[in-house]
């Protein structure tokens, strides 16, 4: 899909079906109040039937969800195992893993939701009209529609991710922000020989990160290299086989034995960012905009070090792109209906609700007057209760209501920009309008046969390549005269007849919308 056509997508905004402006619309779906069952856990969050915008739903619906799991009970997987080998399931699961919905849908224990969404849902219908790549996400391997996703507002925001650096660094040096992937390289040797941080000990980490995943989404990544399998062209390819992976790799060797790299990269752990940052030692990362914006306004950072300022950058340019090689995926999990439903249409058409205009703001925004309300100008802002709460910060408040709860639905980027860091939204849009965002390969589907054999090769391929990463990268292999026998190991795993099975999977993908 081309720049233009995205940008023209998000310009069109959500699909306001059942509601125009201040028109009064009756949502009821059943006469007499009525009470289904759902599994739903997110984030160790077990659904509560008293936040605020379930209840706002039950007085525009009459439909009442409750919980069918443990308030003690917070693993969504152990709840989702337990409900099937009771033979109990209840009537709505809302899961995390929709590969697993779909699994027990060919089961026949999820409802294809195809012809009841053709009859009884007219929002989804149209949504899925509207953004046919959306739709495609919704189809199993079978042809069935197993469960609505939870969708992002994919079109409007995908970039998640960038490369940050101190700009108190740059500046004490009299360096300008890297352009290239050589001056990426240059300022790094900076950081790492001219003491920035001035305490006349060369202890600066030029570039540092938080997880294990540093060389294969990110600094490979940065050089447009690819660490699994990806598309080109409609073509299925595994990265490490491709040119690209080799000049990359063959980059992050040398920086790490020329002590660019943080040495304990593997081993840190999560609270290296906050570790390097806080005692002054790193200079460069590629880490979520707004998390690692908020260390610009910490007042105890600030206090320590007054010049402190870590700015994102655009990503190096190298061989004439820029790569930012961590993007949003289009969904994340979602909900769907079980063969022990006792109403399956009134349940498809509360589903539908919720991509009504009320109900696509409700997910999104809470209750109007609570925990929003709207300008002279229609402009829905967050209230005090959200943006000032004390001890809390306003994510969390809206979490307690029960807004971006786990369920079929599409995200508004307009609500994550109404309370995240202003600066970190800037840069994220920076990342987003100049097209460095590297679309992540679409979420297959895969009939149980080829699930089978897939599960096995790649738990096998991804041991092999992370255990021969870290070789090459800390050292103990030399990566030129061990890469052969590497593509070797991989074709005796069946790499080759993993492609096949994602190439069948994409090919299903791409035809799914018709």
């Amino acid at each position: 899909m081309t720049k233009k056509i995205v940008y023209m997508l998000a310009a069109l905004g959500m699909l306001q079906v059942s509601a125009l402006g201040n028109e009064k619309v009756d949502y009821k779906i059943t006469k007499k109040p009525t009470e289904f069952s759902i599994l739903a856990i997110q984030n160790g969050k077990v659904y509560n039937e008293e936040w605020s915008v379930f209840k706002e739903a039950f007085k525009d619906t009459n439909i009442k969800l409750k919980s069918a799991s443990s308030k003690n009970l917070t693993d969504e997987m152990q709840a989702f195992n337990l409900a099937i080998s009771s033979g109990k399931l209840p009537d709505i699961i809302s899961l995390m893993y929709p590969d697993k919905l779909e699994s027990l849908g060919m089961e026949g224990g999820m409802i294809p939701l195809n012809e009841l969404i053709d009859k009884h849902a007219p929002n989804i219908k149209a949504f899925f009209e509207k953004y046919p790549r959306y739709k495609m996400d919704a189809v199993a391997a079978d042809g069935n529609i197993y469960f609505i996703p939870d969708y992002y507002d994919w079109y409007a925001m995908k970039s998640a991710q960038g490369v940050f650096i101190r700009q108190d660094w740059l500046d004490k040096l009299g360096l300008k922000q890297p352009q290239t992937m050589e001056e990426f390289y240059q300022v790094m040797k900076a950081f790492k020989e001219k003491d920035p941080n001035g305490n006349g000990i060369a202890d600066e980490i030029p570039y540092f990160d938080r997880t294990a995943e540093f060389g294969d989404k990110e600094l490979l990544g940065l050089f447009g290299a690819q660490f699994g399998f990806y598309v080109d062209g409609n073509k299925v390819l595994y990265g490490p086989e491709q040119p690209r992976f080799k000049e990359a790799m063959k980059e992050v060797v040398k920086w790490y034995k020329e002590g660019l790299i943080d040495p304990e990269i593997f081993t840190r752990g999560f609270q290296g960012r906050d570790y390097m940052l806080r005692n002054d030692l790193g200079g460069m990362t590629f880490d979520w905009f707004a998390s690692t914006a908020a260390y610009n306004t910490d007042k105890e950072l600030l206090a320590k070090n007054k010049d402190f300022k870590f700015v994102a950058i655009a990503p190096p340019e190298y061989k004439g792109g820029r790569y930012a090689p961590d993007a949003r995926t289009t969904y994340l999990g979602g909900w769907g209906v079980t063969a022990s439903a006792k109403d399956p249409v009134a349940i498809v058409k509360y589903f539908d609700y919720w991509f009504s205009q009320k109900g696509y703001e409700l997910s999104n925004w809470g209750v109007e007057g609570d925990t929003f309300k709207r300008d002279e100008n229609g402009k829905k802002y967050f209230t005090d209760k959200v943006m000032k709460a004390k001890g809390k910060n306003p994510l969390q408040v809206l979490r307690e209501e029960g807004v971006q709860f786990r369920i079929g639905a599409l995200q508004d980027y307009e609500y994550e920009k109404a309370w995240g860091n202003p600066q970190a939204n800037e840069w994220a849009e920076m990342y987003m309008k100049n097209g460095y965002v590297v679309d992540p390969m679409p979420t297959l589907k895969y009939t149980p046969e080829e699930n089978k054999k897939l599960q096995k090769i790649n738990s096998q391929l991804e041991m092999a390549l992370k255990e021969q990463s870290q070789k090459w990268i800390l050292g103990a292999e030399d990566f030129d005269s061990t890469y052969d026998s590497f593509i070797k190991r991989l074709n005796d795993i069946g790499v080759n007849e993993a492609i096949e099975i994602n190439q069948k999977a994409y090919d299903r993908f791409i035809n799914s919308s018709k």
